[in-house]
């Protein structure tokens, strides 16, 4: 039982999440509708009621999730999928640290409710909740999960009319990923209010970040695929069923893979796992080196019917894949056996009012912008986003290396805190595992290492388990300047590193400057438009011997976009080091960036970093 008395709130927080952290509540396929799944989408407006800073619980106390939240006189409405923090023009809000609650009304039609008691299973499913969440319906807790940006879900059984009651909180401690600090201020009136001090430079916006999905399945279902496959034209799968509701029914797995336009069926596999090698096939491809070819695997689950004597379609799921094979050397990472240079940005999904919710057409605006600007490579700092990122990915030829939201971590010595990075790796690799455009899994930003040896331990751990998940994709860390990292990066694939000529201080996987929209200067200044244009060009010309003397395998402007950052004397109103700004509007250092990218994007194809083309840049 949690226990929600204790009215010291440090305590109190730490007390309720430990136990939330240590459970694995990930599930790996994508929410679709097809012809045996129907997927309600419970996307629009809920009603939210925030809980007092620093509360102990009362909503969890006082039963709320059994109470129509509706008719609280704080109550108001707020849309989801979207942050909470920036929809009023209330700095409480904006800026809360605590219990918040979300609630709504599902009305079950009577299609569903008349169909027959074993002919369907229904699954309530989050692709985000930023941190933590108690699921209720019809006032029962169904589920609780921990840490933002990765999906879950949990059976419920439904009656005609659904209450549906959601308890978040977005306090941060010693022991979450990512982290924060706990700072007091006494108040005039004696009352102490606890605030967390976060340890990442953008803003924790919090809330059902992404959309919400009521999913109907039939009593036997698909439950995960996995798809292996290389340059070669090897492939293999594993199909996992769940049949906890039928054990002993006959069933069978057809595995059908068609060419990318669905329109030829190209083989058949029957069985939970099988493998071949196909004698010609086209391979996917990133952006500049060829085209991103895909396949679709229609995998079919069939149970055995007494009434006729035959098998008949329970189930079916099609996912995407491609052929392809990331490798490394000392020197180069390779796809498909060719030197690939990675190019392109570090980003944030940020975007203004929605904060960090997601929204499709923001998603489209920015992956647009992405290929204007020439690139062919990001990093998904500083948590996995979205995973129809990673199927436009898939499509568009874009290399993703795809980050577990452990940004300053520091607390290396927290059984804990291991148990629930490693539960965050395990869902992002079962996540995401099928994309080809996912090459490398990133495993942390900018930790803050002692020069003990606590941090080599902790990440040889996760490094272990991360290869243990997924043996086909290099693994990296991302390291600040400042980072006592030698003996850690002996462990990993490929060495990502973050430093800044002209600004901060040097030269890795991110660089860049500041620049204020519409702040132009001659000569320039720092925070000008002309001085990040200038940073970048200046910048390129010493990353250019490196990468022709293959000292690095690629490079990443930071940032794509600016964003927003907690409120602080040293950001003018969050971080400005986008070549976009928060609006998408391009930045002088936006036509920098995208002619040095544009000539890196047509020399990819080449066999040598530093074709003669590119030593005259």
């Amino acid at each position: 039982m949690l226990n929600f008395s204790n009215n010291e709130f440090v305590l109190n927080f730490c007390s309720i999440f430990v136990l939330i952290c240590a459970t694995n509540y990930g599930y790996a396929l994508f929410a679709v509708q097809n012809e045996r799944r129907q997927l309600d989408s419970l996307d629009g407006l809920w009603t939210f009621v925030r809980e007092p800073p620093n509360s102990v619980g009362i909503g969890l106390q006082n039963q709320w999730a059994s109470l129509e939240l509706a008719l609280f006189e704080n109550s108001s409405q707020i849309p989801v999928p979207s942050a909470f923090n920036d929809l009023t023009a209330d700095s409480e809000q904006r800026d809360h640290v605590g219990w918040v609650w979300y609630q709504r009304k599902y009305f079950l039609s009577h299609f569903l409710r008349d169909a027959p008691p074993n002919g369907r299973r229904t699954f309530l499913r989050f692709e985000s909740v930023n941190y933590y969440a108690f699921v209720f319906v019809n006032g029962k807790l169904v589920t609780e999960h921990c840490g933002g940006h990765l999906p879950f879900q949990v059976e419920v059984q439904l009656v005609d009319v659904n209450l549906i009651s959601v308890a978040v909180n977005n306090t941060l401690s010693h022991d979450t990923i990512p982290p924060g600090d706990f700072a007091t201020v006494k108040l005039s009136s004696g009352r102490e209010l606890v605030s967390v001090v976060p340890s990442f430079d953008f803003f924790n916006y919090a809330g059902i970040l992404r959309s919400v999905y009521l999913w109907h399945l039939p009593p036997i279902f698909i439950r995960d695929i996995q798809i292996r496959t290389d340059n070669l034209g090897s492939f293999s799968y594993r199909i996992d069923v769940d049949r906890d509701a039928h054990p002993a029914e006959d069933i069978r797995i057809h595995v059908f893979i068609f060419q990318s336009d669905g329109a030829k069926k190209i083989y058949e596999f029957f069985g939970s796992q099988n493998s071949t090698t196909f004698a010609k096939i086209d391979l996917w491809w990133p952006r500049g080196m060829g085209k991103p070819t895909l396949y679709t695997a229609e995998v079919r689950l069939e149970s055995f019917s007494s009434v006729g004597s035959k098998y008949l379609l329970s189930d079916v799921y099609r996912e995407t894949f491609g052929f392809r094979t990331v490798t490394v050397d000392q020197n180069r990472i390779y796809i498909n056996g060719r030197p690939f240079y990675c190019h392109g940005f570090g980003m944030h999904e940020d975007i203004g009012i929605h904060g960090r919710g997601f929204d499709l057409a923001a998603m489209v605006k920015d992956m647009n912008m992405f290929e204007w600007l020439n690139g062919n490579c990001y990093r998904t700092s500083h948590y996995p986003y979205a995973e129809e990122r990673a199927y436009w990915a898939d499509r568009r030829g874009i290399a993703v290396i795809t980050e577990v939201p452990a940004v300053g971590i520091w607390n290396f010595n927290s059984s804990e805190l291991l148990k629930l990075h490693g539960k965050m790796i395990a869902e992002m690799v079962s996540r995401d595992r099928n994309h080809p455009s996912v090459i490398m899994w990133s495993l942390s930003n900018e930790p803050k290492m002692p020069s003990d040896s606590a941090p080599y331990e902790y990440f040889k751990n996760l490094v272990t388990l991360t290869k243990q998940l997924d043996a086909t994709r290099p693994v990296t860390v991302v390291f600040g300047h400042a980072s006592a990292a030698v003996k850690v990066a002996s462990l990993l694939d490929v060495i990502c590193v973050n430093e800044y000529f002209g600004w901060y201080s040097n030269i890795g996987i991110e660089y860049g400057a500041e620049a204020i929209s519409g702040f132009n200067e001659q000569p320039s200044v720092p925070f000008s438009e002309q001085y990040q244009a200038e940073l970048i060009q200046e910048t390129g010309k010493a990353v250019d011997e490196l990468r022709c003397s293959e000292d690095i395998a690629g490079e990443m402007l930071w940032n794509f976009a600016d964003f927003m950052t907690a409120p602080s004397v040293s950001r003018a109103i969050g971080n400005h080091k986008g070549v976009l700004t928060r609006e998408r509007k391009p930045k002088l250092g936006a036509y920098a960036i995208q002619k040095r990218y544009k000539t890196l994007l047509e020399n990819n194809s080449t066999t040598s970093f530093c074709p003669a083309k590119l030593r005259a840049m």
